[in-house]
């Protein structure tokens, strides 16, 4: 019953997070509803805004319900978006209509991460690995779609993979009653010394990823001068090699080291350096996008392992602080990587970024000292 469980809740983690992939094809809507690029971004940004403040409030509240059913409520909701957005050529009722689902996101792939904790914590990657394949991996594939058939095609891809996603859950989840969740007391573990370490860590190398991973499709257009039917290969590369690392640092987590956490940004740091000096050398800079896709997967397993096991007593505060967090940084990563590249100062993105990687250094060596045993 664990791998039916498992399998249905990683098709919907994979298929809802597909709707984070389209950040590759904002120009795309941007031709499609003749509207500015900074109009076509609030698809993106208004998303994880949404995102980033539902992750705190609504996991709580709608943990007291069926699980399945609501798991099929919001995957529903979903495929209506996905399947409207086809048709619609007005730009603002597309963009409202495409927001509406960000409501449900964070509490969906909260809760099957809080279910997976409770039945498998070895097998709470599993679901991490849904959502880093359905946004990391997505990009290429939507990319790859929006460029070859246009914008509304990519919405007919994010259809289908919902519509798989309901029949997964449909058949292979089955009826799980709710449980109430305080949300005011689990605001209390915030407090906790050991979760603000955890933040500050997670805030940290969630940036320094997001500063340089939101512009490698402009990276690779303006820097290394990649042709354009080339940039989705050297994308869709990163993102498979994205997938083998959410699962590489799975298994490291669930053999219980602490080392790789320890060592993975100062490993990370060296990558975006070298990814510095080689920007011009599309053959390392392929090399190099593939090595810093195996350690943008680990992102994600590290930040939900990180937050989720300093607060066991909350996992649905924890893992909605997680998904608080991952797009809180996307938004920051690209304010500042966006303000970077505007300024002419490419470099300071590089910098920066390792900088970040670097501080988090000192948060995960003080996380395991004074807390070995915390996990």
């Amino acid at each position: 019953m664990t791998k039916k469980i498992t399998l249905g809740l990683f098709l919907m983690a994979f298929s809802l997070s597909t709707f984070l992939s389209i950040g590759g094809v904002i120009p795309l809507i941007a031709y499609h509803f003749n509207v500015p690029l900074t109009m076509a971004g609030l698809f993106v940004a208004l998303f994880a805004l949404i995102l980033s403040v539902t992750g705190l409030i609504l996991p709580p509240y709608f943990s007291k319900y069926e699980r399945k059913k609501f798991f099929i409520i919001s995957i529903s909701v979903f495929i209506l978006s996905s399947f409207l957005q086809i048709f619609i050529n007005n730009f603002y009722l597309a963009l409202f209509i495409r927001l509406i689902p960000a409501f449900f996101y964070s509490s969906a792939i909260s809760i099957a991460l809080t279910i997976m904790g409770e039945l498998d914590p070895d097998h709470v990657s599993r679901v991490v690995l849904g959502v880093s394949a359905g946004s990391i991996l997505g990009l290429s594939i939507s990319t790859q779609i929006g460029v070859t058939y246009g914008y509304p095609f990519v919405n007919a891809w994010i259809f289908g993979v919902n519509v798989l996603a309901l029949i997964g859950i449909y058949l292979l989840f089955p009826r799980m009653e709710g449980h109430p969740s305080n949300a005011i007391e689990n605001f209390t573990f915030a407090k906790e010394k050991r979760f603000i370490v955890s933040v500050i860590f997670t805030i940290l190398i969630g940036i320094a990823i997001s500063m340089i991973y939101n512009y490698f499709s402009t990276v690779l257009a303006v820097f290394t001068k990649v042709p354009v039917d080339s940039i989705s290969t050297f994308l869709f590369a990163n993102g498979i090699a994205s997938v083998f690392g959410t699962s590489l640092f799975g298994y490291f987590i669930n053999k219980k080291n602490n080392l790789p956490i320890v060592i993975y940004p100062i490993v990370f740091a060296i990558v975006v350096l070298l990814l510095g000096f080689a920007i011009d050398l599309p053959g390392h800079v392929f090399v190099l996008l593939i090595f810093f896709g195996l350690l943008d997967g680990s992102m994600h397993t590290i930040s939900q392992f990180w937050l989720s096991s300093s607060i066991r007593e909350a996992q649905e505060f924890a893992n909605g602080s997680y998904l608080f967090i991952n797009n809180m940084n996307r938004a920051v990563g690209i304010f500042i990587g966006g303000l970077f590249l505007d300024s002419g100062l490419a470099i300071l993105i590089i910098l920066s970024s390792a900088a970040c990687f670097i501080l988090a250094c000192p948060m995960a060596l003080y996380r395991i000292k004074k807390f070995p045993n915390l996990r």
